[in-house]
């Protein structure tokens, strides 16, 4: 099936990679009516996916408390996913997450509804920093007009060759959504069909993913596409996807100073840096070249564990990247085909950019181990899309990320973004570097990421939010 750009936001379909600078803008509406005018202002500067834009994109997300706000009929509201209804917040979905200790939600700067109830996330791209600042500028000001309250603003951008604040190469393996690149040979783990990261479209069950609806007598325009053979339902979801928000603070000082404390010299801590990501800081996967960077290798990203690394030997099976794609190998799995298959069906579209000011210009780990910390907020936007946000990001949190049996550990959260403690003797504050005679063990590791805020979001097509701001009851 032919993906429908048009009516899809740019975003699911590129990251906008030649526009530099970003601000993420949370706000909020006081009025019904200065919503919908607000939307219905907003939806002609909307970047749909069919555009590549020269200097500026714009897009939109809303939460479940906006969609509320709005006025949508209870129907409607409860057609979208559980996970969406109840919020990243919810006791449930909190204990699902691990966002406990440092990371619970009293603690974040944003997203829980006590420091203001969030309806509306603005995402603005700009090629440069000029730029940006005269389209915030215009963007507060019609905000404004309608009422609309901004609760918090977020700048964001692009660090040094790729990488994030840690020093290593970052977003090396991206999902390929078949549709959009018909002349690449599909293949399980590396090709995925659109319903994957876009609701209305198959997905690798072969069936489409669950979609918010709105019965037909509530679209009296006729915006949204029929749903249902005879016409009775409308569906609100198709061309959108759900939108995960997460914003990551990286505690940098910390973790060199912590990997120089275990391994006593430079070189020592950045071969244990490496084992916990899973990559050398250039990008070099371990599984390619277990003891030294290769910059003929540092883009490869063609690689499995099942045939050359079962054992975790070159990359430790708690590595990071291992962790967040196991690629071709679970050891709940008994063939190679079958790994492949469960760990690309928890894949995700990531989409976010880093955040604050590096603590080296060229990111450079010799570098960062020389500087002092700053108290400077800098980490991870964490952005991504996906049409099912239990099977793909709940999952991977909960099963892989901060589940400290995963792959037969004992006591491993993720050693980069896991949340780490020991309360009363259950612990997650342990990496094991799987080793011949024998194995190496580090203890007492710190939360090296800890979270600021986050939200879900409703990241709807073109359509539905035409729709959404004419809605009126």
């Amino acid at each position: 099936m032919e993906l429908e750009l048009n009516d899809i936001q740019g975003l699911l379909v590129r990251g906008f990679g030649n526009l530099q600078g970003a601000q993420y803008m949370l706000f909020r509406f006081t009025t019904k009516d200065g919503a919908r005018s607000y939307l219905k202002e907003l939806l002609p500067l909307i970047t749909n996916a069919a555009e590549k834009p020269p200097e500026q994109a714009l897009q939109i997300a809303l939460s479940f408390d906006g969609l509320k706000f709005l006025g949508l009929p209870s129907k409607v509201l409860n057609s979208f996913s559980r996970e969406f209804k109840e919020g990243m917040t919810d006791s449930h979905r909190r204990f699902i997450l691990g966002d406990s200790g440092e990371n619970d939600p009293s603690h974040w700067h944003w997203g829980d509804n006590l420091k203001g109830e969030i309806h509306l996330l603005l995402m603005l791209y700009s090629k440069d920093a000029e730029t940006l600042k005269a389209a915030l500028t215009q963007e507060l000001g019609r905000a404004e007009r309608f009422g609309v309250d901004l609760l918090h603003s977020l700048p964001t951008g692009m660090l040094h060759q790729h990488k994030e604040h840690f020093g290593f190469r970052d977003d090396l393996s991206r999902p390929i959504i078949e549709e959009l690149a018909k002349e690449v040979e599909k293949k399980t783990g590396m090709t995925f069909p659109a319903g994957e990261f876009i609701l209305g479209y198959k997905n690798l069950y072969d069936e489409l993913a669950p979609s918010p609806t709105v019965p037909a007598v509530e679209d009296q325009q006729a915006i949204l596409p029929s749903l249902a053979q005879d016409g009775t339902t409308r569906d609100l979801g198709k061309n959108g996807t759900y939108l995960v928000f997460r914003q990551m603070h990286q505690e940098v000082c910390k973790f060199w100073t912590f990997l120089l404390g275990k391994g006593k010299s430079r070189e020592e801590a950045i071969r244990l840096g490496s084992k916990m990501v899973g990559r050398w800081p250039d990008g070099t996967a371990l599984t390619l070249s277990p003891y030294r960077n290769d910059p003929e290798l540092e883009e490869r990203n063609d690689f499995g564990y099942w045939d050359t690394d079962k054992d975790g030997l070159k990359c430790p099976i708690g590595a990071h990247i291992r962790r967040t794609n196991p690629r071709d190998h679970l050891v709940t799995e008994k063939t190679k085909i079958d790994s492949t298959q469960m760990a690309s069906k928890h894949r995700m579209l990531r989409k976010g950019r880093p955040y604050g000011a590096p603590l080296t210009a060229d990111l450079e780990p010799q570098k960062i181990m020389d500087m002092v910390t700053d108290d400077k907020e800098r980490g991870l936007h964490f952005i991504c899309l996906v049409t099912d946000i239990r099977r793909q990001f709940e999952f991977v949190q909960n099963n892989w990320v901060n589940f400290p049996k995963f792959g037969g550990l004992e006591h491993d959260a993720d050693p980069i973004v896991g949340n780490h403690y020991d309360d009363k003797g259950f612990k997650t504050d342990e990496f094991c570097i799987p080793g011949y005679p024998v194995k190496e063990r580090l203890t007492g590791l710190p939360n090296f990421t800890v979270i600021r805020g986050g939200s879900y979001f409703f990241f709807p097509g073109l359509k539905a939010i035409k729709f959404l701001a004419h809605y009126e009851k």
